[in-house]
């Protein structure tokens, strides 16, 4: 989201410590529209005068707790919720999105540059939803003209029933796209399915090294269709795979395997993935150099671990994941390189009689110190 554009958001920070609400005004205001409560009680009165697009909010407060201040908020899709705080322990995360619908928890200290991201992130989806809340309405005012002529016209009933029936199963088929299938079962059957933790999953990033320098030489439309070949050719390995494409984000790929469902070779399959999508790019940029045009060079990376997986928001439903692993799986693809696969000792260990890999030594990861690299050489 361009800067020149977000001064016209609200931005509300709660949080009971002067200090933090001043350094986060410090960090922001010149980008958005800034507004601070000390408490959940002044939050609440600046959020009922305030058209806010984003909620911060600290999460130990005397008197009101971040998840309560965000529980005594209306249940509505107008806005993002986030939680700011030191406490990271995994039952709050877990309760505050359920019970919170929070968008993102971010622990402290946060980077301003992160944060900043994330919040326009988040002010992405607040549009979004905003602009499908309106579509839903048209909607639904459709449907209730389409049932009032069924009602009158008895004799289109068996017609009108057919035409139900498809938009149902295309609606089915578009939920099965964008959601696990027991995830979109539990949706269609209770209305909402709450975040789980899972013990041991395998994650994957990747990315286009030097994206931001390519899409400089090319017109928006071509680096859009070339960023979505691509990608198309990676939904087609996951889809092989049977593992559950996370999200694209510019110009990086995410996906998991081993959630919803358990999946005992989990890390294994991971990395057969990785292998196709690499397989997949160099065919992708032998073609691109015969035209004379830019190369994609990706690079991957993998890590295992636990995540906390769930659906967020009310109109847009998104299938995401949090946690320590996803950051680790950031790092491991920032220190991969072009056409390598970069996994980390937990991965190797579950790996290591399957694939070659050649051991990069201990490496620098950002928060952690260091972490044993290796990079995936091939099948064994």
């Amino acid at each position: 989201m361009k800067s020149e554009n977000t001064k016209k958001y609200n931005i509300l920070y709660v949080d009971d410590e002067e200090n933090n609400l001043t350094s986060f005004r410090a960090a922001l205001r010149r980008h958005y529209t800034i507004f601070t409560a000390i408490n959940g009680e002044e939050g609440m009165e600046i959020f009922k005068q305030n058209d806010i697009h984003v909620i911060v909010t600290d999460q130990r407060m005397p008197g009101m707790t971040g998840v309560q201040f965000l529980q005594h908020l209306p249940d509505e899709p107008d806005n993002i919720r986030m939680i700011l705080t030191g406490f990271s322990d995994i039952e709050a995360i877990i309760e505050a999105i359920n019970t919170g619908r929070v968008y993102r928890y971010i622990t402290k200290p946060w980077d301003k540059d992160e944060l900043k991201i994330t919040i326009d992130n988040a002010l992405e989806a607040v549009l979004l939803r905003r602009h499908n809340r309106q579509l839903i309405d048209e909607l639904q005012d459709y449907n209730n003209q389409l049932e009032e002529k069924i009602k009158v016209r008895t004799l289109e009933i068996e017609k009108k029933s057919v035409q139900l029936q498809a938009e149902i199963l295309k609606s089915d088929k578009l939920l099965l796209n964008i959601l696990p299938e027991q995830i979109a079962g539990e949706l269609k059957k209770f209305g909402k399915s709450y975040a789980r933790l899972h013990g041991q999953v395998s994650v994957l990033f990747s990315d286009i090294q030097g994206f931001t320098s390519i899409a400089e030489t090319m017109p928006p439309e071509d680096l859009i269709n070339q960023l979505d070949e691509s990608f198309r050719g990676f939904d087609r390995i996951v889809e092989k795979y049977g593992i559950e494409k996370i999200k694209t984000i510019g110009d990086s790929y995410m996906c998991a395997s081993g959630l919803p469902t358990p999946m005992e070779d989990h890390a294994a399959v991971l990395i057969n993935v990785a292998l196709d999508m690499q397989e997949f790019m160099r065919g992708f940029n032998t073609l691109r150099k015969i035209q004379n045009l830019p190369e994609f060079p990706t690079r991957i990376g993998i890590h295992t671990g636990p995540v906390i997986a769930g659906v967020v928001g009310i109109t847009k439903f998104a299938y995401d994941i949090w946690g320590d692993t996803v950051n680790l799986t950031s790092q491991m693809e920032h220190n991969s390189a072009p056409g390598k696969i970069n996994i980390s000792g937990s991965t190797y260990e579950l790996v290591k009689n399957n694939f070659k890999c050649t051991h990069r030594g201990k490496l620098p990861v950002k928060s952690k110190g260091e972490m044993d690299m290796y990079f995936v050489d091939g099948k064994i």
